[in-house]
């Protein structure tokens, strides 16, 4: 009788090492133990969405919105992953070239990626002609912040005057024209001789987390990732790079309001496909997120970030990407 009660449980035990095998999943979006759904209709199993930059900032959030909403229109978990590293090209290069033909691997991208083969210190190969885009996300414009406690400055003149005469740091998640934070802080020292300095991070979580804790001088960032600092106070925003003050922080002065010049810097985030996706599963993917962007919870989650709206979707989201080229191009020289 004791024979057969300890074969049971060994049996038992068997089967439920066999259930948390097949429970398993992989933290790393190229891991070759993570099992592909079955053939058959698509979607039938479980699509992994990877975000290039850290969790915690304005872009891994919406990303995650993102998710939530196309694993309601699609009927299958849609799960994020981070996949930090290079500003953005750790993921990217990865999504290109490795095995991710069957549409369960979906990439964030953004104006990072565009920008790659443009940096003079490590051009990279692969451009638009290389992925298929999807839809766009948002529109996230860029803004300058200073701590509220701040004393070194209290206003774009002033901040200016002191980044004439000292150095400043910020920080980016790349440098160079790959960045648009990066670029913007370089067009501040062309237009006014100021001394920004940029310190490369994975995310804008890292590099707030490296502004609150007093280790930079200011943040130049997106809305989204100062959007609840600023509204609990935290934070001060000096100005928003954008043509007309933005509706979710109407009191902040445009660039051109504070300083006399214009410019206009932006963050278009949205998704792509490898180009082995096959064009059937492109076009369902891109007409379920378009779906996905009308869900009435997620249209409330983007807007606490701070986000503006836009779903621009195939060659005219690329032609958006490819839009920031010229201008940034002028800034570095």
């Amino acid at each position: 009788m004791k024979k057969i009660i300890a074969a049971i449980l060994s049996m038992s035990l068997a089967l439920a090492l066999v259930g948390c095998g097949g429970a398993a999943s992989s933290s790393a979006a190229g891991s070759d133990t993570a099992s592909k759904p079955a053939k058959g209709a698509f979607p039938s199993g479980p699509i992994t969405l990877v975000c290039p930059f850290s969790a915690g900032g304005g872009t891994d959030l919406g990303a995650r919105y993102m998710a939530t909403a196309l694993s309601k229109e699609l009927g299958v978990n849609v799960v994020v992953e981070n996949q930090t590293g290079s500003g953005g090209w750790i993921a990217w290069t990865d999504l290109i070239t490795g095995d991710y033909d069957d549409g369960y691997t979906i990439g964030l991208i953004n104006h990072n990626y565009v920008m790659g083969a443009l940096d003079p210190e490590n051009p990279r190969k692969y451009t638009l002609d290389d992925v298929q885009v999807l839809s766009n996300q948002v529109l996230d414009y860029n803004v300058i912040a200073i701590r509220a406690d701040e004393t070194r400055f209290s206003d774009m003149d002033s901040f200016i005057e002191y980044a004439k005469a000292n150095p400043v740091l910020i920080s980016a998640q790349a440098t160079g024209i790959t960045d648009g934070d990066s670029t913007t802080a370089q067009w501040f020292n062309n237009n006014f001789g100021t001394q920004i300095v940029t310190i490369p991070v994975d995310g804008a979580s890292d590099g707030r987390s490296m502004f609150l804790a007093g280790d930079t001088d200011v943040f130049f960032a997106s809305i989204s990732d100062v959007q609840s600092y600023y509204e609990k106070g935290e934070m001060k925003i000096l100005s928003v790079f954008a043509d007309e003050r933005n509706d979710f922080m109407p009191d902040v002065p445009t660039i051109e309001e504070a300083t006399g010049k214009s410019y206009v810097a932006f963050a278009a985030r949205g998704y792509f496909y490898p180009n082995s996706v096959p064009e059937e599963i492109v076009t369902m993917m891109n007409e379920a997120m378009q779906k996905a962007m009308q869900d009435e919870t997620y249209i409330k989650d983007m807007a606490t970030l701070g986000l503006q709206l836009d779903n621009t979707s195939g060659e005219e989201y690329a032609e958006l990407l490819q839009s920031q080229v010229e201008a940034r191009q002028e800034i570095w020289g």
